[in-house]
């Protein structure tokens, strides 16, 4: 019920009282019609008791009745003290799912708000401490956070976290484990000193002379990760795969798996030692690296798109390559911005402080173009390699397996963006690697909210934040009460996902 102004064509206002139905506004009563602007205040304010009235004798009350004055509304809610504003629903959103999944048997109430933590808004311990107080009113001494750390690693957290995933995804979501997307990644620490396992190594985050660690992360086709491990930070990535591949095979029994990694993972001795364990794989191919037979039979697939080839490749190994359009697109918008960078280099050639790969020096010393690389570039452009032994499967679902590492880079994407795992600030290394547990966790649950939403973290996050539980005091008596702010309809769509309650 509203009051509606109708502007006549002589010019004079009428005011009535409409309601909204069937998306039509039906009039139900007319007030008057207003000549001057002083017999417009009134009819608008006969408009407004007539919907008071209304109000009270269908037993609607109202603060902003018109027996109410704005003074004495302020003197209403001076009784009371607005004490703060929570983040209670986004809370209790992620707590619903670190249920769902089994964590809840870790039985430690600190570990699960340290997790939960990180995923609504990664800080340090000590920033975490403040905001689990500030946002959900939940106390911990920072004392007892950094106990939680030594005991996660005591009670071999860890483990148990893995075999909780592992049910979880086998039973629940009734997904079986026939495909493993493995890659590895580094986690620097903001510090410079070196120890057993901080050390400075290769960095894929350009900081070469910044101790490390090197983070080896097994997911599944629906993203989640089923293991994770950590190395020192000089370790060569190319060694990780194989412990982390079969401690998993072995710890659950797995049979006919196949991994799927990128070309940083491709070595004879990689490769043998899987098929020593007889574990299947696909793994991207380095073209420019073959030897010119195999290059010369690479490049003669044609060059319309989706096209493909299988050539044999070593023993029982495949190499199967595909062309795609949008790839030589890319491949040829790369080629040119590498030329202008290495032109710009050569110069200034004061600026060369690494191995570049369209550069080379003359007999001279000087630097010039490799014109070598340049054209074996242009012959690539649009073609992807990968290496397999998987004889059974299609070249299609060749591709289609290695196109879904994605899952596992965006697993690292999260973990580093989202979730925040770098840098590290602990030297302890209990402390070490229980932080990156506790991500590997917040990862696993961020993951299954992305996938049951078909919304980002980030966008899931925004939208239950704007729900806010408002504490009200009583200022006589001292009691609370609280009262949650209306949800969007997309919160609401979220919260449809758990069985949470809560009264607007």
């Amino acid at each position: 019920m509203f009051i509606r102004r109708v502007k006549n064509q002589s010019g004079n206002i009428s005011i009535q009282i409409t309601i909204k139905e069937n998306r039509r506004n039906k009039i139900i009563k007319h007030i008057g019609t207003a000549r001057t602007p002083l017999e417009l205040q009134e009819l608008q304010l006969r408009a407004q008791q007539y919907i008071d009235d209304q109000r009270i004798k269908s037993g609607v009350i109202s603060l902003f009745d018109t027996r109410y004055s704005s003074s004495s509304l302020r003197d209403q809610l001076q009784q009371f003290n607005f004490r703060e504003a929570r983040n209670t629903i986004t809370y209790q959103f992620f707590k619903y799912f670190y249920e769902q999944i089994g964590f809840k048997r870790l039985a430690d109430s600190c570990f699960q708000d340290l997790v939960i933590a990180r995923i609504i808004k990664p800080l340090s311990k000590r920033q975490t401490r403040e905001y689990l107080q500030i946002k959900f009113g939940i106390q911990y001494s920072l004392t007892t956070i950094y106990r939680t750390l030594s005991r996660a690693a005591d009670k071999n957290y860890r483990g148990q976290i893995e075999q909780i995933i592992h049910q979880f995804t086998t039973e629940k979501l009734r997904q079986t484990i026939t495909v493993l997307y493995f890659d590895v990644t580094t986690l620097y620490y903001e510090a410079f000193d070196e120890d057993e396992v901080r050390k400075c190594g290769f960095s894929k985050d350009n900081k070469f002379n910044q101790p490390q660690v090197v983070v080896a992360l097994t997911v599944t086709s629906y993203g989640i990760p089923l293991h994770i491990r950590t190395f020192p930070g000089n370790k060569f990535e190319g060694h990780t795969m194989l412990p982390c591949i079969t401690e998993l095979v072995q710890q659950y029994r797995l049979r006919d798996v196949i991994v799927v990694a990128d070309s940083a993972m491709l070595s004879q001795d990689n490769l043998q030692k899987l098929e020593d364990h007889k574990i299947h794989y696909i793994v991207g191919a380095r073209l420019g690296n073959l030897n010119q037979k195999l290059f010369d039979q690479v490049t003669a697939v044609p060059q319309t798109d989706g096209s493909c080839l299988r050539i044999a490749y070593q023993s029982n190994r495949q190499l199967i390559i595909s062309y795609s359009n949008n790839r030589a697109v890319k491949d040829k918008h790369d080629r040119e911005k590498q030329i202008k960078k290495a032109e710009s280099l050569i110069k200034n050639p004061a600026k060369v402080v690494n191995r570049y790969k369209f550069l080379t020096k003359s007999k001279q010393g000087s630097w010039q173009l490799n014109q070598k690389m340049i054209d074996k570039a242009v012959q690539l452009e649009g073609l992807k390699g990968y290496i397999t032994n998987s004889g059974n499967l299609t070249d299609q679902e060749i591709i289609d397996r290695y196109g879904e590492l994605w899952q596992v880079e965006k697993a690292f994407r999260i973990s580093k963006s989202d979730l925040k795992a770098r840098p590290i600030f602990h030297t302890v290394k209990t402390s070490i690697e229980s932080h990156i547990l506790i991500v590997f966790a917040a990862l696993a649950i961020s993951r299954y909210v992305e996938y049951l939403s078909k919304h980002s973290l980030a966008k899931a996050i925004q939208e239950l934040n704007a729900v806010k539980e408002i504490i009200v005091e009583d200022k006589v008596t001292r009691q609370t009460t609280s009262k949650f702010t209306t949800p969007s309809s997309r919160a609401a769509r979220l919260l449809k996902l758990t069985k949470l309650v809560w009264v607007t």
